[in-house]
């Protein structure tokens, strides 16, 4: 069986096979990029001579010889020529290349994958360009990452040491690794809601929405609400224009996605003389007219729109909305509404990490495709799957990479099978070990029997009483969690890092699920983990692959309940 994702569209194999793996590049003109793609493959003087044809027809389809006298790419655009390069690298994984024809093209023009930066963790710049990588090969072709803070603002010099951020020359980096991928990295900026960290500070305090804000105990909540900018003040709008402006140049895109999602606080204004839909669409009218200013043109979330679709009509027709919902059952109607509107829309699922350990397989999968096929349905202009970081964003990137090469599969050929065969290439492409993605569902139903969110508040001695940290039995827990360690722990994989990353969440839910039990039912057995011992090998793991950020305050909150053998006696350590 010939592994490939995404799906092709149309594929024939003609008989026979490559006598040698290997590629024959001498000679060939062609853009840098693709022959930088092409000398990932096996490259030799005794290779198959390869032949790259670009035509000016555009697009990103493109069609794939692989003969014993050669292999053939024909496409309308450099980037189609650079898909069917990843094509021919992931047939090139098989142990035999057949002798096939192809013919593939996306069934969506944007197919974006969008990563929180600024929830917990900051990854380092080798991070992000594997993540970046791993993407192209996926045919991704487009990547954002969420920022609110976590960059060298002015308005933020006091406080971003302790948050972490990236530098400029970074951020111009990542975009250049970007270009070599055909990747198009577009620029996301907090501009409305979600401005804790700014309105938190003496000096921008009185621009918040809620004048008597009081500080919340719980950080991790907190910072997910009731931080919006005041837009009657018209100092807001200058702080804005000042992010933006010194945001904005870092980036090669034309497109500025403004966010200005979740404004929940301006539901005071009910009631007085400014109508909350109004003062948000007026709002967000002047930051687009600066925005177009400047050449760029706008993406922004659509909750907040959805609730006052009176005035859609007001902002410009060129604004793409980022159509987001993250249920495994999503609101059709949400996407048909922007359809019958006749307005350009991009359909945002999720991979559901945030609040967890590891991706949650059981809510991504539908959600993803469903969203995939409502945008498909309604003519969207592409898929945004996005990787949020709730709650000290404590999942690995490597956790999450089944959801994104979902999302990938998705966005390039909507209508393929999430069955057997997808996860057998998806075991085979992305982790380089077979079934692994069993494995990973394995991880997902042991993970489920936890929460990380309960345990974090239950380190301010405010337990859940709803949402328990362990849900049913330790013994049982214990005997899952030790069945899967036994499984992983004496193999290497191709791609051993998918490995690690499966052991360590599988031992940090342990060691929530024993926490969860002494607290909240007085268990006083064996424990199978150490706190401390694990926590010593996810600050490594962290520090392997991004910046210290707000690593402290997870180990911090893990300690605190370490302590405390009970929540009476957590309580009266507050």
């Amino acid at each position: 069986m010939l592994n490939l994702i995404p799906q092709v569209k149309e594929l024939a194999f003609t008989g026979g096979s490559l006598a040698y793996k290997s590629v024959d590049l001498r000679g060939l003109a062609c853009d840098e990029r693709i022959l930088a793609a092409l000398g990932k493959l096996p490259v030799s003087a005794d290779g198959v001579p390869v032949c790259v044809q670009v035509g000016t027809e555009g697009g990103e389809g493109y069609a794939l010889s692989v003969r014993t006298d050669g292999i053939r790419i024909t496409a309308g655009s450099a980037a189609g020529a650079f898909y069917a390069v990843q094509t021919l690298r992931q047939i090139f994984a098989h142990e035999v290349v057949p002798c096939l024809e192809i013919r593939d093209e996306p069934d969506f023009a944007y197919r974006g994958f969008y990563h929180d930066v600024t929830r917990g963790k900051v990854p380092n710049c080798e991070t992000l360009e594997q993540l970046v990588e791993r993407m192209a090969y996926f045919k991704l072709n487009s990547l954002q990452l969420y920022v609110e803070h976590v960059y060298e603002f002015r308005e933020y010099r006091d406080i971003i040491d302790k948050t972490g951020y990236m530098t400029k020359e970074e951020l111009l980096r990542i975009g250049e690794c970007c270009r070599q991928n055909f990747v198009e990295f577009i620029p996301s900026l907090s501009t409305f809601g979600h401005l804790y960290e700014l309105l938190q500070q003496e000096q921008y305090r009185h621009l918040r929405v809620l004048k008597d804000y009081e500080d919340e105990p719980n950080f991790w909540s907190a910072r997910m609400r009731h931080h919006t900018i005041d837009p009657l003040q018209p100092q807001s709008f200058e702080v804005i224009k000042s992010l933006i402006d010194q945001y904005e140049p870092l980036f090669e895109s034309e497109v500025f996605n403004i966010c200005c999602d979740e404004t929940f606080d301006l539901k005071v204004l009910e009631g007085t003389e400014h109508d909350p839909g109004k003062v948000y669409v007026d709002f967000v009218k002047k930051i687009i007219a600066h925005l177009h200013g400047n050449g760029k043109k706008i993406m922004m979330w659509a909750d907040i729109l959805l609730k006052h679709p009176e005035v859609i009509e007001e902002l410009p027709e060129d604004t793409c909305f980022l159509n987001w919902c993250y249920r495994a059952q999503p609101v059709e109607e949400d996407i048909q509404r922007f359809a019958a509107l006749n307005r350009r829309q991009i359909v945002c699922p999720g991979t559901t990490t945030w609040n967890r350990l590891c991706e949650r397989f059981e809510k991504e999968e539908p959600n993803i495709c469903l969203m995939a096929e409502y945008g498909k349905k309604y003519g969207a202009e592409g898929v945004l799957n996005t990787n949020w970081g709730d709650w000290g964003n404590p999942c690995s990137l490597e956790l999450a990479m089944y959801g994104m090469v979902l999302g990938a599969e998705k966005s390039w050929s909507v209508g393929t099978a999430v069955d057997a065969d997808f996860y057998d290439a998806v075991s085979f492409l992305l982790y380089g070990r077979e079934k692994a993605v069993e494995l990973l569902q394995e991880l997902v139903e042991l993970h489920n029997r936890v929460n990380w969110c309960s345990l974090l508040m239950a380190s301010f001695g405010t337990p859940r009483e709803d949402v328990p940290i362990l849900r049913g039995e330790i013994a049982d827990l214990q005997e899952v969690y030790l069945s899967f360690v036994q499984k992983l722990s004496g193999e290497v994989w191709e791609k051993d890092e998918y490995r690690q990353e499966m052991l360590l969440c599988a031992e940090g839910v342990c060691v929530i699920a024993e926490l969860g039990a002494r607290l909240e039912q007085g268990w006083s057995g064996e424990r199978l983990t150490d706190t401390g011992e694990w926590l010593r090998k996810y600050r490594e793991k962290w520090l392997e692959k991004n910046k210290e950020s707000e690593l402290s305050l997870l180990e911090a909150a893990f300690r605190k309940v370490e302590e405390h053998p009970d929540f009476d006696s957590l309580k009266a350590a507050q």
